[in-house]
């Protein structure tokens, strides 16, 4: 019984932590990096827009709810890998069903939908699901018309990195105003 009570206090302070992170509003920066270790502001290819799509300078401020389901949204709504409008990744052997990652009026979040940090990162990179931390794209963007999808990176025996071609990218929190922290 005391053991589970120890894990219910190291998951609540867990949370805690973790909403001290992603606290209030901030643009969400993508990176080309693979090393959760090495990885730094410095490696920024673009960030999100409104619509969830990889862009060079038409970046996004997203607001993470501070209730269940703790979810992103931006001025289009609330954001998802789950809307089946978006392209899948038909390029990847395990994530030729996955959708890329879009913001919309019409969608309620869930907790699938959620991102969140974990305390310890030297920068407040965003993951999902059970700690995915990285993210699949074809490409960066090479002028400011582009508009990329995101999607989720996933790899198993068939596939051991990154969708052959494509660019393994992580996403970052920035604070955008004095309400939301880094510490």
């Amino acid at each position: 019984m005391a053991r589970i009570t120890s894990l219910l206090l190291l998951a609540a302070t867990a949370t805690a932590q973790v909403t001290t992170l992603l606290k209030g509003q901030g643009e969400i920066h993508v990176l080309n990096s693979s090393s959760l270790t090495d990885a730094s502001p410095a490696d920024k290819i673009g960030c999100l827009d409104e619509g969830g799509m990889l862009t060079m300078g038409d970046c996004a401020v997203f607001t993470r709810l501070d209730s269940y389901p703790n979810t992103m949204s931006s001025t289009a709504g609330n954001c998802t890998f789950s809307n089946q409008n978006m392209p899948v990744n038909s390029d990847s052997v395990y994530g030729n069903n996955s959708h890329a990652w879009s913001c919309m009026s019409d969608h309620v979040g869930v907790i699938s939908d959620q991102l969140y940090t974990v305390n310890g990162f030297k920068y407040p990179f965003l993951c999902n699901m059970d700690v995915d931390c990285f993210y699949d794209i074809k490409t960066g963007p090479s002028d400011a018309d582009d508009y990329i999808p995101v999607w989720q990176y996933f790899w198993g025996s068939q596939q051991m990195g990154i969708t052959p071609g494509h660019v393994q990218a992580m996403w970052l929190w920035v604070p955008v105003n004095s309400s939301s922290t880094s510490s």
